[in-house]
């Protein structure tokens, strides 16, 4: 791509550098030839060489496009992919002090302008500075001196660029921050809809939407006219320069010192030099606004996940069962809950009931024993191994869970039962449901196992979650 990048920056000069042979060279030539009878060879081959370079600019712009746009949408999607994988690997307690609505922005908007970034971004700053350079060195080797006048507005440019990008990077994060903030209204507000229904909320909703999409709307606005005003004022320094080259200029044909097609060819190719600048100040500009979503999507990259596997773990083929906890002790991050000195032994079979009011700590102990989260203090065993030696994905492949507020996904009766193991054959989930007791409401279903589920299981009562969920929990258990 930057062997294609090059080759454009080359054909930008060649027609300036064509106007200039055909003013000073080809013109002359052609008068001096005519008293013969015109020759029109010359002048043909002069056509179909800027034919030519048209025809070549056309196809290798294409190609960049191409390229650029393969690069860039491999790039994005492994970023999404490592992104998705770093927030499976983080603990639930990131996921009880973040937003899922957050989340969701920074996995799809914030990387989204990033791929912006680096597909066309980055791509035209590339593409303009190479035009510049390639255009510097023509310019140069016509006029030097006339060269540097015509450069002279470049460092305002560059210093008015950068005190405006500065500004831009601000707002930019904080219209990423208030889109996250929107999406994650929004997200709540749907998944709550029933309540909100039930308790006739729908205006109060409304007007916390609005509320976020007016901060929204004063933020774009101020964007806009901050971004506005900076390219304009570089265009502005930009555009004084031409006018210093052309009156010199002038003065140097009228004197001798410069050809009239050098001028014409210059003239031309400043407004091309000018151009790039103006480009470069821009895709700057652009540069530090997506910097901002940069930065939040590597804000969560960058947290280090809260539970780590054993570089090298233990994975027994078969646990006998018996866990143990020794002098645990557990707290949550801005709560007043606690854990201390907790000891608590289950032999293999064992069947144990913990019973305690709402907080006791229930819920944090089965997290604990799935390794959701590790102790602060003390530990615990399955076989007398200690957990934080267990491959994580082994403890987890013999742990059946059914949570208090069963999840069921998108997708088929079947699927969902299966979801634990991939492998199960139908006589095996089949088996399953009759001991949750779920079958006959199954197969009493037009489509029976093959019958769908509508997202987090909203097409099924309550009580049926709980038995598919069982189901499942059951199959993966293999001990029905």
């Amino acid at each position: 791509m930057l062997l294609v990048m090059a080759i454009l920056a080359a054909l930008v000069v060649a027609l300036p550098a064509a106007i200039q042979y055909m003013i000073d060279t080809l013109i002359p030539a052609l008068i001096a030839s005519s008293a013969g009878g015109f020759d029109f060879q010359y002048l043909t081959y002069f056509c179909l060489f800027l034919v030519s370079v048209y025809l070549a600019d056309i196809f290798f712009a294409w190609a960049r496009d191409y390229l650029a746009g393969w690069i860039g949408a491999r790039i994005i999607r492994d970023m999404r992919s490592q992104f998705f994988a770093h927030l499976e690997r983080l603990s639930l307690k990131f996921y009880q002090e973040h937003r899922v609505g957050e989340i969701m922005s920074r996995l799809l908007s914030d990387v989204s302008r990033v791929q912006d970034l680096l597909s066309s971004t980055f791509l035209g700053l590339i593409t303009q500075a190479l035009m510049l350079i390639a255009i510097l060195i023509y310019l140069l080797s016509i006029n030097w001196k006339l060269t540097l006048v015509a450069v002279i507005p470049v460092p305002l440019s560059i210093y008015m660029t950068n005190a405006y990008g500065i500004r831009l990077n601000r707002l930019a994060r904080i219209i990423q921050e208030t889109h996250a903030s929107l999406s994650s209204r929004l997200q709540e507000s749907l998944l709550s809809v029933k309540t909100i229904k039930a308790f006739g909320q729908e205006d109060r909703e409304r007007r916390q939407v609005d509320d976020v999409l007016e901060s929204l709307t004063h933020v774009l606005v101020r964007n806009s006219w901050m971004n506005s005003l900076a390219v304009n004022v570089v265009n502005f320094f930009n555009q004084v320069g031409p006018i210093v080259v052309l009156a010199w200029g002038v003065y140097l044909v009228v004197i001798g010192d410069m050809k009239m097609g050098q001028l014409m060819g210059f003239y031309i190719l400043l407004t091309f030099l000018y151009s790039p600048i103006q480009g470069i100040a821009q895709t700057f500009l652009q540069i530090q606004t997506a910097m901002a979503s940069v930065d939040r999507v590597f804000e969560y990259l960058d947290i280090p996940p809260a539970v780590v596997e054993d570089p090298h773990p233990v994975t027994p083929e078969k646990f006998r069962g018996e866990i143990e906890l020794h002098k645990v002790g557990f707290t949550y991050a801005d709560t007043h809950f606690r854990i201390e000195d907790l000891t608590l032994k289950i032999r293999s079979g064992e069947k144990v009931a913990l019973v305690g009011p709402s907080g006791s700590g229930k819920t944090t102990l089965a997290n604990l024993i799935l390794r959701f989260y590790d102790p602060d203090a003390g530990h615990i065993t399955i076989d007398g191994v200690d957990l934080k030696k267990l491959s994580i994905r082994s403890l987890r492949d013999h742990i059946s869970l059914v949570d208090q507020d069963p999840l069921l996904f998108k997708g088929s009766i079947r699927d969902n039962i299966a979801y634990g193991r991939s492998d199960a054959t139908p006589e095996e989930i089949e088996r399953a449901a009759r001991v949750a007791n779920i079958h006959d409401y199954i197969v009493s279903l037009p489509r029976g196992y093959l019958s769908e589920i509508g997202e987090r299981g909203v097409t099924v009562s309550g009580g049926e979650k709980q038995r598919l969920c069982l189901a499942r929990a059951i199959l993966v258990n293999r001990g029905y």
